[in-house]
């Protein structure tokens, strides 16, 4: 079983306009709600690859009643914990979507700050859930989170009951994480040279970051590189990914998208260029979404004929 934790959830309103003047009164040409929340958008991928998963996390007020029924209309098993309390709502995040240029820009609130008691129920759910042989993906914004090593001890617990971790986080969730050695971590350039100590800019040095990290107890590094594609460390062996090519009108959550892509590999037990020549085609799809959440199944067929993988010496 696959299980989800998304700590900050949210409603995006993703605002369509022609184009943003700063200082300008800008019109809105429409709005588009859809789910916020990488974890949620994990879920939402899964499903439409055929793959069941279970959506845990938090939600607070009403927001979160319309965060979990937003997520129930997916058809996703969502098991969230959720909490009425004074003052505290889940969040809404804003997305400014430009059509001349398909410029996307992220407004988001940071949402209340989770007390130390609702983390520690949401531990206690996971412990009565995890399996040996489950996996557990931690992704997303935990900003929110009063514990600051909320990822690691949920790495910990989760691989004391023999379930492998997927952490997609950054910055010092990100370098704390490493410490509990999760089984998958999926940085971006950014965020692998953050690991690295310095600037990355090309693949001979993303090579030597990924080289330097055999010792670290991590399986699988799966590095992706915005309109450069990925590369991907599977144990000793590295795969370079080239992008498919696509007509780009909202780049956010293609990483979520290809992330799934790779869990849903894993689940099946495809090989390393099957898993990845997917996750292309699915960011690919993801790309050429207008919303957030989900892709086109059939726009996905299509790209994966396009994907090319090559292993590396």
């Amino acid at each position: 079983m696959i299980y989800t934790v998304t700590l900050n959830p949210a409603v995006d309103k993703i605002l369509f306009l022609d184009s943003f003047e700063k200082t300008r009164t800008n019109r809105i040409q429409r709005v588009v709600e859809t789910l916020g929340g990488k974890g949620t958008h994990v879920c939402i991928n899964l499903k439409l690859l055929g793959v069941h998963s279970t959506a845990l996390g938090i939600t607070l007020g009403e927001n979160g009643r319309k965060i979990q029924r937003m997520m129930e209309s997916w058809g996703v098993d969502v098991r969230f914990l959720h909490y009425d309390l004074p003052g505290m709502e889940s969040r809404t995040n804003y997305e400014i979507v430009e059509e001349v240029g398909h410029i996307c820009s992220m407004v988001t609130e940071r949402g209340p700050m989770l007390p130390v008691q609702l983390t520690d129920d949401l531990l206690t759910q996971m412990k009565q859930l995890l399996q040996p042989g489950d996996m557990l993906v931690l992704t997303g914004d935990a900003s929110n989170v009063e514990d600051s090593a909320i990822y690691s001890k949920l790495t910990r617990e989760a691989k004391a009951l023999g379930a492998k971790v997927f952490l997609d986080a950054s910055g010092r969730y990100l370098t704390e994480g490493l410490t509990s050695k999760p089984y998958l971590i999926k940085p971006n350039l950014e965020e692998l040279s953050f690991i690295a100590g310095n600037e990355l800019h090309s693949e001979t040095e993303i090579r030597q970051a990924l080289a330097a990290l055999d010792d670290s107890g991590i399986e699988i590094i799966a590095m992706t590189w915005s309109g450069s594609g990925a590369i991907v460390k599977f144990g000793k062996a590295i795969y370079r990914l080239h992008p498919v090519q696509v007509n780009v009108i909202n780049e956010v959550g293609c990483g979520d998208a290809f992330l799934s892509a790779i869990l849903a590999g894993i689940e099946r037990s495809e090989s390393a260029e099957e898993m990845l020549k997917n996750a292309s085609a699915v960011a690919g799809a993801a790309a050429e979404s207008e919303i957030t959440t989900g892709f086109d199944v059939q726009r996905a067929e299509q790209l994966k004929q396009q994907a090319v993988v090559t292993q590396l010496d």
